[in-house]
């Protein structure tokens, strides 16, 4: 979702960087830092390709032979003055599925009508009656939610006000960050 999100009107890098994108194709990336566990898939430039290139050639494995490239700073760069080719940049496989400049919200009403029509597809393929599909939960496998949000002795497993993953809340997942 990043790179698609990269290539809105919203978004506040050089509009050359979100025409390259639209002329990309999946085969428009590069994976580097393999060798370190630590990959990134970057856009395909000149210096991504010498990337690949030092990371592949070092007679040493270190991570210096390939650092001068990978720089960020110099990544950074280039969502300001449009170069595609001045430094790296990450850019997913989705690359070659983008093929317009939408507004936020444009894209994400277009995301919302695709998954509802997925949905829909999906449901299509079900056969049998209903209820043979989609057999209705008897009343004791189904848990007793709390009552205002407030777990309490009456709904064993349930930690705090997150009913959907009890679980969340004991590993900080959700929150809102301060």
């Amino acid at each position: 979702m990043g790179t698609r999100f990269m290539c809105t009107v919203e978004a506040p890098i050089h509009l050359k960087v979100k025409e390259a994108i639209v002329q990309a194709q999946e085969t428009d990336t590069e994976l580097v830092l393999r060798r370190w566990r630590n990959t990134s898939r970057l856009f395909s430039n000149k210096v991504a390709r010498e990337a690949v290139k030092a990371e592949r050639e070092s007679a040493t494995g270190k991570f210096e032979d390939v650092a001068p490239f990978v720089s960020g700073k110099r990544g950074r760069e280039v969502f300001l003055n449009g170069d595609v080719d001045y430094g790296v940049w990450t850019a997913g496989q989705v690359i070659g599925l983008i093929h317009d400049i939408p507004t936020c919200k444009d894209l994400v009403e277009r995301i919302e009508k695709e998954a509802e029509e997925t949905l829909i597809r999906a449901t299509s393929l079900i056969t049998g009656s209903s209820s043979d599909a989609w057999p209705e939960p008897s009343s004791s496998s189904v848990p007793k939610l709390p009552s205002a949000g407030k777990a309490g002795p009456e709904t064993p497993g349930m930690v705090g006000t997150n009913v959907n993953n009890p679980s969340a809340e004991i590993w900080g997942v959700g929150k809102p960050k301060l």
